[in-house]
C-alpha cells in the first residue's frame, strides 16, 4: 500500500502532539505537590505474651503549618495495672519538609527513666538523656525517632517509594533497620475485613523482629503489629478505631 505524502505529514502531527501532550502531563506530575501525613486518631488493644494486657492510643495533630505532635499513651488494665500504674506516655515533634519527616524532639516517660531528646540538625547532633544518662550522637542523614518513624514510613508508601532501610534512634544508639516486604493479608478487625502488607524491621545483632500489618485503607498505619523473638511473640498491637481528624 502506498503512503502518501499528507498521510506522512498528518502521522508526524500525530505524533508531535502525543509527545507534546506526554511531556506536559509529565511536567504536571513532577511538580505535583509531596504527600502531607493526614491527623488522626487510632486505638489499639495491647497483648502480652497473648494475654490483654490494655489499650494505646496514637495521636497525630498538625501544630503549626508543616509541624507536627505525635502522641501515644499507653493503660494498662486488669492485673497489669498492678505493675503499671501510670500512663506510659511518647511524644515525638516533627517537621515535614519537601515531603521528607525531620523529627525535632522526642520524649518518652511512664516507663523506667525518662528518656528525652533534642535533634539539631545543624550541628548534625542528637543531645539529651537516655537511660538516665546524658546522650550525644551523631546523626546518620534521615535519622526518625520512635515515633516519628512511623509517620515516614506513611508518608513513604502514600507515595509509592517505601524504604528498603531506615536509621532511628533505639533509646541511646542509632541503628539501621532493615525493611522487608512479606506479602498481603487480610485481617479480621473490629473495622471490618482490612486489607494489608505484611513487612518486617530488624537490625543487626537484635534478636526482636517487628512485624506490620500496614493497612492503606489506614493510611498505611498498621491494623496489627507484633514484635517477635523467634516464634515467640513478644507483644502485640491490634487496630480498635480509626478516625480522621
Amino acid at each position: 500500500m502506498r503512503i502518501g505524502t499528507d498521510t506522512v505529514r498528518r502521522g508526524a502531527l500525530g505524533l508531535a502532539l502525543l509527545l507534546a501532550t506526554a511531556a506536559t502531563l509529565c511536567r504536571a506530575d513532577a511538580a505535583s505537590p509531596p504527600a502531607t501525613p493526614p491527623t488522626f486518631v487510632a486505638k489499639y488493644s495491647v497483648a502480652w505474651h497473648g494475654i490483654t494486657a490494655g489499650t494505646s492510643t496514637l495521636t497525630l495533630a498538625e501544630t503549626s503549618p508543616g509541624q507536627y505532635r505525635y502522641t501515644s499513651e499507653d493503660h494498662a488494665s486488669g492485673l497489669f495495672k498492678l505493675f503499671i500504674r501510670r500512663a506510659i506516655q511518647q511524644e515525638s515533634r516533627f517537621r515535614v519538609t519537601n515531603g521528607e519527616v525531620q523529627p525535632l524532639s522526642f520524649r518518652a516517660e511512664g516507663n523506667g527513666p525518662t528518656e528525652e531528646v533534642t535533634f539539631n540538625w545543624t550541628s548534625g547532633r542528637v543531645t539529651g538523656t537516655a537511660k538516665g544518662k546524658p546522650l550525644d550522637l551523631k546523626l546518620e542523614p534521615g535519622t526518625q525517632d520512635p515515633g516519628s518513624v512511623q509517620i515516614a514510613l506513611m508518608l513513604a508508601f502514600l507515595e509509592g517509594h517505601p524504604p528498603s532501610s531506615f536509621w532511628m534512634l533505639n533509646t541511646d544508639v542509632i541503628n539501621q533497620f532493615e525493611f522487608e516486604p512479606k506479602g498481603k493479608a487480610t485481617l479480621d478487625t473490629p473495622l471490618g475485613p482490612v486489607q494489608t502488607r505484611l513487612y518486617t524491621s530488624h537490625h543487626a545483632g537484635a534478636r526482636r523482629t517487628t512485624y506490620m500489618w500496614l493497612a492503606p485503607s489506614l493510611d498505611y498505619l498498621p491494623a496489627r503489629l507484633e514484635q517477635r523473638r523467634g516464634n515467640d511473640v513478644l507483644f502485640a498491637l491490634n487496630i480498635l478505631a480509626y478516625r480522621k481528624q
